[in-house]
């Protein structure tokens, strides 16, 4: 979702040197983006394990910039921009003290959508903004070899450097019913990371193909673009599938879609009453249960993609 920053952070400085900085599973999905010069990729364990000590490895990777994005929420990446040196540091303040290592500062918290908060960085360090200009930037594709036009099934997040729960995962009943539907029209293809290939197992049968572990970003991108249809939860394949697809449903639970829904996907979501914004402002995991008043129909409706915006659970015929 930050890619529609790069690129009109390109167009208001067209001779600038730009480089990005990011953890190494993160890096590929940024492989042939013609807006930055250089892709920084680092040890993420550095500062989501236990190695707070290895941090000052990062230093010379942020020194000699006129100005650093602090794309992150987390306070440690400003801290670390302020001891590099930068003159600009532009980032979010979450709260009151996290702005004071920031020369140009975004109050993050109020409902709006993440890529309109990363342009409003741009914006608050003075340079101009185009708000209709949200597309995804894909990463460089690879063709995957038996690649077909199947619909591609996605039933993840919450798998993250400081996350362990599956909070943002459908049900296995709802999930379980949507894959049969899905397989009884066509090949279903699952994708995922290593770790997610056991979970998928349960699933798989004649006609469902369990590619977890198997594909490349590069390789999971092309999958998605040829697919026929793609349903996801909000899970980072559901950024990748719109960027390359326009026929991807996004199913919410306990994230809001008019914070995170990717611009032209189509979602649905039941759980507005259960929303609680922490989750997405600070990363506290909800104890509440989602997806219950999902249907399979009222996932398989929703097939026409519109930006920004899509409908909640259907009303009965």
């Amino acid at each position: 979702m930050t890619t529609p920053l790069l690129r009109q952070l390109r167009r208001a400085l067209p001779e600038a040197s730009i480089d990005y900085l990011t953890g190494r599973g993160c890096a590929p999905i940024l492989a042939g983006n013609p807006y930055i010069d250089r892709v920084l990729p680092f040890d993420a364990s550095i500062l989501f394990g236990a190695q707070l000590g290895r941090v000052r490895e990062l230093l010379p990777l942020l020194r000699d910039y006129d100005c650093i994005f602090i794309l992150d929420k987390h306070w440690i990446f400003a801290l670390l921009a302020r001891f590099a040196g930068a003159p600009m540091r532009i980032g979010f303040r979450r709260r009151a003290h996290e702005g004071v290592l920031l020369t140009h500062k975004v109050a993050y918290g109020a409902l709006h959508h993440e890529i309109d908060y990363y342009l409003d960085l741009l914006e608050a360090a003075g340079w101009p903004v185009a708000r209709g200009d949200v597309a995804l930037d894909a990463p460089a594709q690879q063709p995957f070899a038996g690649e077909g036009a199947s619909a591609v099934l996605v039933n993840s997040g919450g798998e993250n450097a400081n996350e362990r729960s599956s909070v943002r995962r459908m049900p296995d009943a709802l999930f379980g019913a949507l894959v049969e539907t899905c397989a009884a029209r066509t090949p279903v293809v699952f994708l995922g990371s290593p770790s997610e290939r056991a979970y998928y197992e349960r699933f798989t049968g004649a006609g469902r193909t369990n590619l977890c572990g198997r594909t490349s970003i590069a390789e999971a991108a092309s999958l998605l673009r040829a697919a026929a249809r793609v349903i996801t939860t909000d899970t980072g394949l559901m950024h990748l599938a719109a960027a390359v697809n326009p026929r991807v449903t996004a199913v919410f639970g306990p994230t809001h879609p008019l914070r995170k829904c990717p611009p032209g996907a189509c979602w649905v979501w039941a759980d507005e009453e259960r929303y609680d914004p922490r989750y997405e402002l600070f990363g506290r995991v909800p104890g509440s249960h989602y997806f219950a008043a999902l249907t399979v129909a009222d996932i398989l409706e929703r097939v026409h993609p519109s930006p920004f915006h899509g409908r909640r659970k259907a009303e009965p015929a």
